[in-house]
């Protein structure tokens, strides 16, 4: 799986087996878990994978965090993208969301980018132990993610006040990154329906503005949502056309959520995603709250 260079491109200052033997176990920063976590184990939950079609120009590289690294970094504390920005040879980092970068580092191999991302996770779990402030832990670093390619949506930077929290008409993104009947599409839900649109058709941020950073809000509403699918040959399947959604976990490797929609006169669609189990709950739960229990196939 690893990606070696030829050895004049190859500036990888470290590998995997190098930050195993040399990084401390870092603690946890949840107050019911206080079992160290050792480099080894860390390593295992970081997956490095070469895109021959990046989603962002120029980051040939899809850092996948499972869901454990959540135990090392603090919510509200979380500089592991700006860290791992200052590695050697990574140009730039963009966060797609909580668990998944996409990483600009031509001259690092996929051994290397993870001993990168292992450093990086280290020194933010080191943050979120550390007594001061989010805003004085690390003087000069910027806190915010580089987000110049993802813009979030302009209604997003005004000054009106962001929905609230129990607005579940509010569409929330279950993946930005599905395939779907072979293109790449993107994924909302709200308490209407679910949403598929072509990738990069509302554009998002890789962390909400609301009190939950985990799930980013669409700036629309249901019936823009039925627009947004006619104008842009996407589709729109309000609960009560929704049949049945069967949901397939994915394998212990290939962390690949695939979901299936069925709608009542019998049409269906399929798409599959990378990503963490909170997401899929989320749409499970949308479609179990209006549909009912016995219209799932599959848990979460």
């Amino acid at each position: 799986m690893a990606r070696h260079l030829p050895r004049k491109h190859h500036a990888c200052a470290a590998h995997t087996h190098d930050v195993v033997e040399r990084l401390e176990p870092l603690l946890p920063c949840i107050d019911e878990e206080d079992t160290p976590i050792q480099p080894a184990e860390l390593a295992n939950w970081i997956e490095v994978e070469a895109e021959d079609e990046p989603e962002i120009a120029g980051h040939g590289w899809r850092v996948e965090l499972g869901d454990e690294v959540g135990l090392l970094i603090h919510p509200d504390r979380d500089d592991t993208a700006d860290s791992l920005s200052e590695q050697v040879g990574v140009r730039s980092v963009v966060q797609l969301d909580r668990e998944v970068l996409v990483v600009d580092a031509p001259s690092l191999c996929a051994d290397g980018l993870r001993a990168a991302v292992m450093q990086a996770i280290a020194a933010a779990n080191e943050e979120a132990h550390d007594p001061r402030s989010p805003d004085q832990s690390r003087p000069g670093v910027p806190l915010r993610r580089q987000l110049t390619q993802i813009d979030p949506a302009p209604a997003a930077h005004t000054s009106e006040p962001v929905t609230s929290v129990d607005d579940d008409y509010t569409p929330r993104l279950v993946t930005g990154d599905a395939r779907c009947e072979g293109r790449r599409v993107q994924v909302w839900v709200n308490q209407d329906g679910i949403l598929i649109l072509p990738a990069q058709t509302v554009p998002h941020g890789p962390l909400d503005l609301s009190d939950n950073a985990r799930f980013q809000r669409g700036t629309f509403n249901s019936a823009e949502a039925v627009r947004l699918a006619e104008h842009h040959a996407g589709r729109w399947v309000p609960f009560p056309c929704l049949g049945r959604l069967r949901l397939r976990r994915p394998g212990p490797v290939r962390r690949r959520w695939e979901a299936t929609i069925v709608e009542r006169g019998g049409a269906s669609v399929s798409f599959r995603w990378r990503g963490t189990r909170a997401h899929a709950m989320m749409l499970w739960a949308y479609v179990v709250a209006k549909c009912g229990l016995e219209q799932v196939d599959g848990l979460p």
